[in-house]
């Protein structure tokens, strides 16, 4: 196990440090800063990797490293996940690979004769500059010193430590900008998509929505309600429907959900009853479905019930049905009595004929109604679905017409629904001519994006890397 990684929580936390610049006892301050910042440059000075005409030495990733395992931690933090060694090795190959491509971008700007523009040139410079400042200025405030210069040599050697030197922090913007650039060219000679691409593009893109979207109703209703997705694959039995949310007071509303909660819940109850029921009546059914490992244990818990106790317990049960039931309709009731002037208003104009989409412009309350994909599209639904309130999919699937607008409204944990059934959706692939801008778009991005990487990784195997991981030294 390594030891020492507070040295890796990364500048944010370097920052945070206040130093308390412990007395040497006969050792001047400046003198003993002098050698530890020479013990650290010799420390840093291991070859991390080597490559065709060049080294990367710890000294030229500390900045990365440090950077990176303070996002990682922070985020693995979150999930209470604890950084482990392996996970710090992880982290130092990733930085080292990351410098020798770096080489790689820059030997391959210098084969083709590119350089970055001036202007481009001076900001990397100003940047560097900048970011090395507002650490340096931070740094000083929390370090300690009886003079000035002492202050300073103990800010450049914490910094130093951090991997936050002026050369470290410009290689890094230069880097960036450098690998920019090449990216921009390199991705600039891939300038079209044949048929044939597109085409077998097309056929790719239709086999994986089918496979994500078969069984997975949530993730297609999902990407429907998406301006950036692109669905080539439809599943069956679904429709699109637009709606005119009214949201009446949260009381009213709140009631309605409370008194069906109460409801499913009596009804989830007899089902389980009328199971153990079931159970008790049948069982060599019984000992066939269960484990008998857990059949084994819920005998020593408890004594098994007897019919006739399980059947008091139905009849008791059912016997509350009828007044769950009236509570909701009760609560539905007074819930669309709360806002009957709006929707008899609403219904008044659907009867005159105005167009529905206006009457949601005018009334509807819910933002998917406003706003694009969704606005124009509509929501898709179908028997299954399991993104929408089944009271709201249930009022959906009830109409029989394309056009069909919901007789009364249904209500659901949102509001009160005045549906309309504006289409059939047809199951399968989506014809190629109704996706074709957006596949070409997504494929030549694609496409860009692949050969500039296979370049990428040529430039870098060309140098014939070879890493020692091993060698870091952060003792």
């Amino acid at each position: 196990m390594r030891h020492a990684l507070v040295r890796l929580t990364g500048l944010l936390i370097v920052l945070m440090l206040v130093l308390t610049g412990c007395n040497l006892i006969g050792i001047d301050p400046m003198m003993q800063l002098d050698e530890d910042m020479a013990a650290a440059k010799k420390k840093y000075s291991a070859v991390v990797a080597e490559y065709d005409g060049g080294q990367i030495l710890q000294e030229d990733v500390m900045g990365s490293l440090n950077s990176e395992y303070s996002y990682m931690s922070q985020l693995y933090a979150m999930y209470g996940i604890n950084m482990s060694a392996s996970m710090l090795t992880d982290i130092e190959q990733d930085v080292v690979e990351n410098a020798v491509q770096n080489v790689a971008v820059a030997k391959e700007l210098e084969s083709r004769g590119l350089a970055l523009s001036d202007e481009k040139a001076e900001e990397v410079r100003t940047t560097a500059e900048e970011n090395y400042k507002t650490a340096h200025d931070s740094i000083l405030e929390s370090v300690t010193g009886e003079t000035e210069a002492e202050r300073e040599k103990r800010a450049e050697y914490e910094l130093y430590l951090a991997g936050y030197t002026q050369d470290a922090l410009y290689n890094v913007q230069l880097a960036s900008a450098q690998y920019e650039l090449i990216e921009e060219t390199v991705e600039g000679e891939i300038t079209e998509v044949t048929d044939e691409q597109l085409q077998a593009a097309y056929e790719t893109a239709v086999s994986d929505d089918e496979t994500s979207y078969a069984d997975a109703y949530g993730s297609f209703e999902s990407a429907m309600t998406s301006d950036s997705t692109t669905v080539y694959w439809m599943p069956e039995g679904y429709r699109t429907v637009k709606h005119i949310l009214v949201i009446p007071d949260s009381e009213v509303l709140q009631a309605v959900t409370t008194a069906r909660s109460d409801l499913t819940a009596a009804e989830d109850s007899i089902e389980d009853l009328r199971a153990e029921l079931d159970a008790v009546n049948n069982p060599e059914d019984a000992e066939a479905a269960e484990d008998e490992e857990e059949a084994e244990e819920a005998e020593e818990t408890e004594a098994p019930r007897t019919a006739e106790e399980i059947q008091a317990d139905i009849d008791a049960a059912e016997a509350g049905l009828d007044g769950l039931k009236e509570a909701v309709e009760k609560a539905e009731a007074d819930c669309l009595a709360s806002v009957q002037d709006k929707l008899d208003e609403i219904y008044g104009k659907i009867e005159a004929g105005e167009d529905f989409d206006s009457l949601i412009e005018a009334y509807g309350e819910d933002p998917g109604m406003q706003n694009e994909p969704t606005k124009t599209r509509g929501y898709y639904v179908c028997a299954n679905s399991t993104n929408w309130d089944a009271n709201f999919t249930a009022g959906a699937m009830a109409l029989a017409n394309i056009g069909d607008v919901s007789e009364t409204p249904v209500i659901s944990a949102s509001g009160i629904h005045i549906i309309r059934y504006e289409s059939d959706v047809t199951a399968g692939a989506v014809a190629l001519d109704d996706v074709r801008d957006a596949l070409y778009e997504d494929t030549l991005e694609t496409m860009k994006h692949d050969h500039f990487n296979e370049e990428l990784e040529s430039w870098i195997a060309a140098l014939n890397p070879v890493y020692h991981i091993d060698a870091f030294n952060l003792d």
